[in-house]
């Protein structure tokens, strides 16, 4: 898949799929002897920043995929 062929419900699909991962990991927060912010700040925090800004390239859109 290059980056002309991934649809705007492609990037609809892959952006859910990345927030309802991110919003896992950020309920949790404050639970004792888990540490998230690590996972927040270095993975999902650059990449909202990357597709907030308007990014849309093939590479953006598989680590968005990617993340667990």
């Amino acid at each position: 898949m290059d980056e002309n062929s991934i649809t705007a419900d492609d990037w609809k699909k892959a952006k859910e799929r990345f927030d309802t991962v991110r919003s896992q990991y950020q309920e949790l927060e404050g639970v004792p002897g888990v540490n998230t912010t690590f996972a927040l700040r270095a993975v999902f925090d650059p990449l909202a920043i990357r597709y907030n800004s308007g990014e849309r390239t093939k590479e953006l859109y598989n680590e968005m995929l990617s993340v667990e």
